[in-house]
């Protein structure tokens, strides 16, 4: 993961080597975990969510899942189709009905290019990028984090999240996700990964654009070859006991902010489980990363794009916090 600077309205990931926050408002030219200054996280460059440095290789298999019980599951819904985003750090409230009934934010977040980029939102999926012509080295990070998400960044807000809430409080956090690549565009590099941010107070960071003042926590679904996460592997193939699949959890230091990125071992395209499984193992097993004593502030999930990417879609998605 490499930390970028933020543009006010980008969200940066943690996936990137340098410096760069997940989630930024529209005008901050910086980025945060994986993203950049747009709106949602990430921490693999300086734009919102993605922690990506120089990577090596990811997995190629196609996995799906689900966690059983009520805890781990929600009801992704449909939402009209809207008007395509084509500014980079446009972004569209979202009111998805019953059963799901939860508002969410879908963001361009392009922070770390000026090149085209044009994201559909609604209809038959949450949103496509339709249009992708930046291109970032893979040693830095991505041009941008285009995602959606649940909580409160850079003065963006969305209802009945039941955010922030202390993570020593959390019961269940279900949530669903399917992605696609539709046009399997040739020597394209992304991800495909949510990025969770906390905040060290009870009231959370609703008005930040770079980075969270807690840390951050990663899920890839999709690592591509020459690109990773923040940090080193420190606990390869792990499993979490009521998720899925098998993950490495990559630890390091979004500037100053602890991140820790779970990759899955093999490709997911469609998960549905409980992320509190995910949080509670970094807060209790994996030191120096999550602690209890912070407050769960936004979850998102997206594309971290260094080139490429066009077609990419978001299938469906839901999340909700207890």
């Amino acid at each position: 993961m490499t930390l970028r600077p933020r543009l006010l309205t980008s969200i940066v990931p943690c996936s990137l080597v340098l410096l760069a926050a997940c989630a930024a408002s529209p005008s901050d030219p910086t980025g945060g975990s994986g993203g950049s200054p747009a709106a949602s996280g990430g921490k693999s460059g300086s734009g919102s969510g993605g922690s990506t440095a120089t990577g090596s290789g990811g997995a190629s298999a196609t996995g799906s899942g689900g966690a059983s019980g009520s805890s781990s599951t929600c009801t992704p819904g449909k939402v009209a189709s809207m008007a395509a985003l084509t500014m980079p750090f446009d972004s569209v409230p979202l009111n998805v009905p019953a059963p799901d009934g939860h508002q969410y934010y879908v963001q361009v977040n392009e922070w770390n290019s000026t090149a085209a980029q044009t994201v559909e939102v609604g209809g038959d999926f949450f949103f496509k990028v339709s249009v992708q012509q930046g291109s970032a080295s893979t040693g830095g990070g991505p041009t941008g984090y285009p995602s959606h998400f649940i909580g409160s960044n850079a003065g963006r807000t969305t209802v009945r999240s039941n955010l922030p809430k202390a993570v020593s409080a959390l019961t269940s956090v279900p949530t669903s996700w399917t992605w696609e690549d539709t046009m399997n565009v040739p020597n394209s590099s992304y991800n495909a990964a949510y990025d969770v941010w906390f905040s060290s107070s009870a009231s959370g960071d609703p008005d930040s654009v770079t980075a969270p003042t807690g840390g951050y926590l990663m899920v890839w679904y999709h690592k591509p070859s020459d690109a990773q996460p923040i940090g080193s592997n420190m606990y390869p193939n792990i499993t979490i006991p009521g998720v899925p699949g098998t993950w490495n959890a990559w630890v390091g230091k979004n500037g100053s902010k602890p991140c820790i990125s779970y990759v899955a071992t093999s490709d997911v395209k469609s998960l549905s489980y409980d992320l509190n499984l995910f949080i509670q193992d970094a807060v209790k097993n994996r030191p120096g990363t999550i602690q209890s004593g912070w407050a769960l502030t936004n979850v998102f999930a997206g594309f971290e794009i260094w080139r490429g990417g066009a077609g990419l879609q978001s299938t469906s998605f839901c999340a909700a916090v207890n």
